[in-house]
C-alpha cells in the first residue's frame, strides 16, 4: 500500500529496496517476490531506475510466481517485459513481436483473459509500426478491444488501448488525432492515477503534440499553454530519474524554445537531447530526436544540416524495426529532395 499512496518516490523507492532484502532472506522469497511486479516494478521502479536494469528483472521475477504456482502474477510479469521493451525500445520490434505471440498462447492456455487481451493490443501497436503481421494468434482489433473493455470494465485494457493508439498517432505525426483521442479519453475515463510509466509517455507525446500545433494553427495559446504543462510534468519526473527522463524533458523544452521563437536555445537542446538519449541508450528517442531537430532544421533553411539528421533517424528507426516509421521518414525526406547527399 505504502508503494500506491505516498507521493514521495524516492521514500517509496528506499522503502521498496528494504523490502526487496527482506523478501529475498524469506524462506516464501518465490511467493512474496511474484507480487512485486505491479506496484513496486511498473509503478515505481520504472520511475527512478533505470528502466533497463528493471526490464532484466522482470524473467526472475515470472520464474519466481511459476515456482509458487503464481499464475496470474506470473503472466502480469511476462506481459509486462514485453511491453517495457516496446516502450523503452530495448529490443527491435521483431523481437517483441515475437515475445508478445508468446504471451498471447500462454495466456490463453491459462485463460489470464486480462494479460491476453492487453497484449494483443500491444502486438497491435508492434505490427503497425513494424509493418508486419502474424498469422500465428487470433488478435483482436483496436475496436474489438475496447467494446470487450466497456462490456466487462477492464479499466486496464480501457488504458492499454488507449495508449497503444495513441503512441501510433505519435510516431506517425498525426498530431490532431493525439489531441481528439486524448480529450475523448479524458472525458470518458477521468483518472488521478500520474504513477504508471505509461503516463510518462503520454506527457511526451501529447506534450510533442500539442507544441507542434501551437506553431501550426490559429490556437497557438491554447497549444502553448498545454505544451507548457507537460514541460513541467516532464520536469519533476526527471528529478525523479535523470537517467530515464532527461533526453524526454529536453525534447519537450527544444520544441518550446522552438515555439517561442528561440531558434538558438531550441537547436542547441534538440542536440543535448539526441546526446541524452544515446548515453542513456534510448535509441528509439535518439531516432526520434534526430527526426524532429532535423524537421527543424528543414524549416529554418538549415537545409543540408537537417537532411543529415532526418538520415540518421531513418537509419536507427530501421533498426529499431519501426519499417512503416522508417518509410514516412522517407516519404519526408523525399518531399524535401534531400537525395543530392546519399549519391
Amino acid at each position: 500500500a505504502v508503494f500506491h499512496y505516498t507521493d514521495d518516490f524516492h521514500l517509496a523507492s528506499h522503502l521498496g529496496r528494504v523490502s526487496e532484502s527482506l523478501i529475498n532472506a524469506s524462506p516464501r522469497k518465490h511467493v512474496l517476490r511474484s507480487r512485486l511486479c505491479k506496484e513496486l516494478m511498473t509503478n515505481l521502479k520504472m520511475i527512478v531506475e533505470p528502466s533497463q536494469s528493471v526490464l532484466a528483472q522482470y524473467p526472475e521475477l515470472y520464474n519466481s510466481a511459476v515456482l509458487s504456482g503464481d499464475i496470474e502474477n506470473a503472466m502480469i510479469c511476462r506481459f509486462h517485459h514485453c511491453a517495457v521493451s516496446y516502450w523503452t525500445g530495448a529490443l527491435d520490434l521483431f523481437s517483441v513481436s515475437k515475445q508478445l505471440v508468446m504471451c498471447i498462447k500462454e495466456a490463453a492456455k491459462y485463460q489470464q483473459k486480462v494479460v491476453l487481451f492487453v497484449s494483443m493490443s500491444a502486438l497491435n501497436s508492434v505490427l503497425f509500426l513494424s509493418g508486419r503481421t502474424t498469422t500465428e494468434v487470433e488478435v483482436k482489433s483496436f475496436d474489438e478491444l475496447n467494446e470487450i473493455a466497456e462490456r466487462t470494465n477492464i479499466m486496464t485494457l480501457v488504458g492499454q488501448n488507449f495508449f497503444n493508439k495513441m503512441v501510433l498517432h505519435f510516431w506517425m505525426r498525426e498530431y490532431k488525432d493525439i489531441v481528439e483521442l486524448s480529450e475523448k479519453h479524458s472525458a470518458k475515463h477521468p483518472s488521478s492515477q500520474q504513477k504508471r510509466a505509461m503516463n510518462s509517455a503520454r506527457i511526451v507525446c501529447e506534450g510533442i503534440a500539442y507544441l507542434n500545433l501551437a506553431r501550426e494553427t490559429e490556437q497557438s495559446t491554447k497549444w502553448k499553454k498545454l505544451g507548457e504543462k507537460a514541460v513541467a510534468l516532464m520536469s519533476r519526473l526527471e528529478f525523479m530519474s535523470k537517467w530515464n527522463f532527461e533526453s524526454k524533458l529536453q525534447l519537450l523544452q527544444a520544441e518550446l524554445h522552438y515555439v517561442e521563437g528561440d531558434l538558438q536555445s531550441a537547436e542547441a537542446t534538440y542536440k543535448a537531447s539526441i546526446l541524452s538519449a544515446h548515453n542513456h541508450k534510448f535509441m528509439h528517442e535518439e531516432a526520434l530526436a534526430c527526426e524532429l531537430y532535423g524537421i527543424f532544421c528543414i524549416e529554418n533553411q538549415m537545409f543540408e544540416k537537417g537532411c543529415k539528421q532526418l538520415y540518421l533517424a531513418l537509419e536507427m528507426y530501421q533498426q529499431w524495426g519501426a519499417i512503416r516509421k522508417a518509410k514516412e521518414v522517407q516519404l519526408y525526406i523525399d518531399r524535401v529532395d534531400c537525395s543530392y547527399l546519399r549519391e
